[in-house]
């Protein structure tokens, strides 16, 4: 294979991984969207709450079990979809399949099946697994179609069909994985990985909940969509996350960087044509243009940020960046939770978002570049 080739491979094999995991983040909308249809609003509040929570323990069993082997040097094994997550999904979506209308029901199966999702999707990550990613994304794709159409009609069964849909995605991501992997992580960092990553993925739980226990369920539906809609970065910004905690790479740093631009510029189109509100219905009366765009650019502002925390990480001071993390959460929760109480308006709550974010990124670049000085002078 010529070096040209290999570069068209790995730019294809790279678009279809983050594509897949565009329609991974699709799952969270297309349950907001159907909920919309069926549920009553604080039903949708409900909703809203529980996939946080979902999204919550996702990010902190996927990272806690995942990410410390990956910075380990002395196993063999890097990842592996455990046996206990794949069980654990499929009976979470069992649940959902058999009692749709049930809002305790969804309260233990969305985080369930959220959790086994996540776990795949970062081992497929990992190891480029970009043909099982493909397969996945086509279940996801026709189960969130279908079951639109049916919420369209009122059907409940609608939750059903996206139930089944994440079960398939699932156990493809299982067939032919390895289920156990030789070897543990050393104690030390995964304690740090699983709290740093734990105080990260309070922030948007601690603010959608703040919302929902102020009973403000219109603005906690609203914010939780706005936040759904941003997950359309998130396969883009945890690709190239994931990806550069095993190398450093300019090249795919400069693409996924250009991606993320595409994206939110997508995402801007989208709202001007009002698609996002005939997806989400009246709780998006909420969200304003002037809104969106500043939610988008506190994701935007989070890239830079990425490649001091992955430096420090490949270099395992996975301690230093715990402290500069538990800072930062502190701050994102306090300007929260003052700009929440002080303002209804969903701008000011992600200009202050913003703010917090780039003193994040500084104060990383701030031990990259103390990080860097001392090894040189080694």
């Amino acid at each position: 294979m010529t070096t040209a080739t290999a570069t068209r491979s790995n730019v294809v094999q790279s678009l279809v991984m983050v594509a897949s995991g565009a329609v991974t983040a699709i799952v969270p909308a297309a349950f907001q969207a159907v909920a919309a249809r069926l549920f009553a609003l604080d039903g949708q509040a409900h909703i809203a709450l529980i996939l946080s929570i979902g999204s919550f323990c996702a990010g902190v069993v996927a990272a806690g079990l995942l990410e410390p082997r990956m910075a380990d040097s002395r196993l063999v094994d890097k990842t592996y979809i455990p046996a206990w997550a794949t069980a654990l999904g499929v009976v979470g979506t069992l649940g959902m399949v058999i009692f749709p209308s049930s809002i305790p029901v969804l309260a233990f199966g969305l985080p369930c099946a959220m959790v086994a999702l996540q776990i795949g999707r970062m081992h497929a990550a990992y190891t480029s697994g970009w043909k099982m990613e493909a397969l996945t994304a086509g279940a996801l794709i026709l189960g969130a179609g279908a079951a639109y159409t049916l919420s369209q009609h009122e059907s409940p069964w609608a939750v059903s069909v996206l139930g089944l849909a994440m079960a398939a995605a699932i156990l493809i991501r299982a067939l032919k994985t390895p289920f156990r992997a030789s070897g543990r992580p050393r104690f030390a960092p995964t304690a740090w990985i699983t709290l740093e990553t734990a105080m990260v993925a309070l922030v948007p739980l601690g603010i959608v909940a703040t919302v929902y226990l102020l009973q403000r369920d219109e603005e906690a539906v609203a914010l939780k969509a706005t936040i759904t809609v941003l997950g359309a970065l998130q396969p883009i910004l945890g690709y190239m996350r994931t990806r550069l905690l095993g190398a450093e790479s300019r090249s795919l740093t400069l693409g996924m960087s250009a991606l993320s631009v595409l994206a939110i510029a997508l995402i801007l189109v989208l709202e001007v044509l009002g698609v996002f509100h005939a997806v989400f219905g009246a709780a998006w009366n909420v969200v304003t243009l002037g809104a969106l765009s500043l939610a988008c650019l506190w994701k935007l502002v989070s890239i830079p940020g990425t490649l001091p925390f992955t430096y420090l990480r490949r270099a395992g001071m996975v301690g230093q960046v715990f402290w500069i993390r538990v800072v930062s959460s502190l701050l994102y929760l306090a300007v929260s939770v003052i700009l929440i109480l002080w303002s209804d308006s969903l701008a000011v709550l992600f200009l202050g978002l913003t703010i917090v974010e780039s003193v994040t990124g500084l104060l990383l670049y701030a031990r990259y570049r103390s990080v860097s000085k001392e090894l040189q002078e080694l």
